[in-house]
């Protein structure tokens, strides 16, 4: 029906009729009433009709649009491919633009993932230390990965069975010792390395082969519990169900006198093992630069070393030097190497390596992550001239001819600056351990060589 009909008719419809023509948009009330052919009484029944109809239109619209949010409610947390099924099903549902939103947002996160799983294991690959356990126990619960990326990256299911296992040893420290806590007469063995590199396991894993060939014997002394705990932390299942300790005190210097003696042997060697606080570099590092101690204890700590260098004893040092950490910056923007070079200079400056110096190694921690130029991880028959290169190569040079250039001019080591590659095996996470004890028997052989024999012995010092 034309509109110019309905305007030349208006007094031929009822008030409903043309209600019903206002809704269907034929004509508009503001019309109809221009035309002067619509009486009062018919103009406010359409008017209440319209009101009605609205009433009644808006009414429905809630309805479907009850429909259309419940609909949408239901797959709204679905899988990508069921929203895009209900897309499909549901073409005029009002929330058709949010549900294409989050299609988008989930194929936006799907790339995303691959992308940072790709990350993820890529670094695991190269270095099973990249995450700590906490960490890759989130990946696995939200699906970042899964057990089987973990196991093609040569993640051993043991090491994937502990992760929510992590239980670190506690270690109850000793004193740092006295000057004259420390006995003449026997060798003393230092442990030097920053904060981190891997003294500590290195000392438990060395304790730990040295009593597995029946060498060694623990004096009665303030730091025996913590040596009995540290060499408890490693067995030799061939599993990854060892738990390494967390960071000691930076502050604290650990004294562990002992014996080694072979069971056929008469005569024992004496040990006095020390391994000095990785803080020890922050004093070498103030006393280069001319700034004052960090603490107070620093400078106790300090002043206490220097008394056991310049004792009379016999003297193994032994460097650890991280592999792991690449010699990246550390606290106050400085390097491994800056901590180790100052340390060196004091050394040289003090003249400590040709006071009663027998040996000298550098022991490069963590080396079971060195890789090829294939990125292949280098087998321990190969690691030792790698060792060489990638102290060369990464600016240990100040330090390491420091060392060398002491035992061409103090006849230490017949001249010859030795380098050890060290591994506890293998590490996961930073804290789970598959150990293998090759490295640290190598350095009891190196006690067992360097520590000559003797009557009389440290036990009957501290078992007296």
């Amino acid at each position: 029906m034309e509109e110019q009909y309905i305007l030349g008719h208006v007094e031929d419809f009822s008030a409903e009729q043309l209600a019903d023509l206002i809704v269907q948009e034929k004509v508009t009330l503001d019309k109809l009433r221009k035309t002067e052919l619509l009486d009062n009484s018919k103009r406010i029944a359409i008017t209440k009709l319209l009101k009605v109809s609205e009433e009644e239109k808006k009414k429905a619209q809630a309805e479907r649009d009850k429909a259309d949010d419940e609909s949408w409610e239901a797959v709204r947390f679905s899988p990508e491919h069921v929203i895009i099924d209900w897309i499909h099903n549901n073409p005029e549902n009002r929330n058709i633009s949010k549900a294409k939103e989050r299609v988008n947002f989930l194929q936006a996160e799907r790339e995303k993932c691959k992308n940072q799983k790709s990350g993820i294991l890529e670094k695991i690959g190269r270095n099973p230390n990249s995450y700590n356990p906490s960490q890759i126990v989130e990946f696995l619960k939200k699906g970042i990965v899964s057990e089987q990326d973990l196991l093609d990256c040569n993640i051993p299911q043991s090491a994937i069975d502990n992760l929510e296992k992590v239980s670190s040893p506690m270690l109850t420290l000793g004193e740092t010792p006295r000057p004259d806590d420390i006995p003449q007469g026997f060798t003393e063995v230092y442990f030097w390395g920053i904060p981190g590199s891997g003294k500590t396991c290195a000392l438990g894993a060395v304790l730990h082969m040295a009593e597995k060939k029946g060498y060694l014997n623990i004096a009665s002394s303030k730091g025996a519990k913590y040596a009995y705990q540290i060499k408890s932390i490693f067995s030799d299942d061939n599993i990854a169900n060892d738990f390494l300790p967390s960071p000691t005190p930076l502050e604290t210097t650990q004294y562990i006198p002992f014996i080694l003696r072979k069971p056929n042997e008469r005569h024992s060697r004496s040990v006095s093992l020390i391994e000095i606080s990785g803080e020890i570099f922050t004093c070498f590092f103030s006393k280069h630069v001319h700034q004052p101690y960090p603490t107070q204890s620093h400078e106790d700590t300090f002043n206490s070393l220097e008394t056991f260098l310049n004792s009379n004893n016999r003297k193994i040092h032994f460097f650890f030097i991280d592999y792991g950490r690449e010699n990246k910056p550390m606290q106050d923007n400085l390097l491994q190497s800056d901590y180790l070079d100052a340390a060196a200079s004091y050394f040289k400056s003090n003249k400590i390596l040709e006071k009663k110096t027998d040996a000298i190694y550098i022991v490069l921690t963590k080396s079971d992550l060195m890789l090829d130029e294939h990125n292949n991880f280098l087998p321990p028959e190969s690691r030792v001239e790698y060792a060489k290169q990638y102290l060369k190569n990464d600016n240990y040079n100040a330090f390491i001819n420091t060392l060398k250039d002491s035992c061409k001019k103090f006849s230490i080591n017949g001249g010859k600056l030795t380098v050890e590659p060290f591994s506890l095996g293998k590490v996961y996470f930073n804290t789970i351990c598959n150990f293998e004890g090759s490295a640290a028997s190598n350095i009891v052989d190196i006690l067992m060589e360097r520590i000559r024999p003797r009557g009389n012995n440290i036990l009957d010092v501290f078992n007296k």
